[in-house]
């Protein structure tokens, strides 16, 4: 009984749905390419949460706790878990709990604990945005000068999963198709 419930949220039957994560330094597009493969395959996205938390959820100034990480691990996961029930067919997130811990060794100089089983999620596919694009302050963003390195730690990330992955670089329409490329050879596969 609780399987045939598992299955449905409100009238709809919750069917798999395809993960793809896309990765990135900051100020690299992400946002912007989820949100146009999620229009273009009438499907959803999972915004990252580390930026709404930033910018309602804590004192300005404050030092960043290790607490805070892991919630924002939990809380990104947890909606992106949510809206795999609504999407059709897959599922975009923009960034992921590994990215999360990417910031927690930026801001606190440690490796990030308590979410490890987060940080291993694993995708179908990783979407990697690359540097060519320039660094726009928004309020947000202060680590300009270390785009590269963190960019690095995106390609390991996707070359180390096991996952099909690709690096995205040009303008908007070029990373879109690019992506969608090997969005259409996932939907393809069994």
């Amino acid at each position: 009984m609780l399987a045939a419930v598992a299955r449905d949220v409100g009238s709809r039957v919750v069917t798999h749905v395809k993960r793809v994560c896309l990765l990135g330094a900051e100020s690299t597009g992400k946002s912007t390419l989820a949100e146009a493969l999620a229009v273009r395959y009438a499907t959803l996205w999972n915004p990252e949460y580390g930026r709404p938390y930033t910018q309602l959820g804590r004192p300005a100034g404050a030092p960043w706790t290790s607490w805070e990480f892991a919630h924002i691990a939990r809380i990104h996961c947890w909606y992106e878990d949510f809206l795999a029930t609504l999407a059709h067919r897959v599922l975009f997130s923009d960034t992921d709990a590994f990215t999360t811990a990417v910031f927690h060794e930026v801001y606190r100089g440690a490796p990030a604990t308590g979410f490890e089983d987060l940080v291993a999620r694993r995708y179908e596919l990783f979407v990697v945005c690359g540097l060519d694009v320039p660094w726009r302050h928004d309020g947000i963003r202060e680590f300009e000068a270390r785009r590269r390195s963190m960019h690095d730690r995106y390609v390991e990330r996707a070359r180390s999963s096991g996952s099909p992955w690709l690096l995205v670089e040009g303008p908007p329409q070029r990373r879109l198709e690019a992506a969608a490329a090997a969005v259409d050879e996932l939907l393809a596969s069994p």
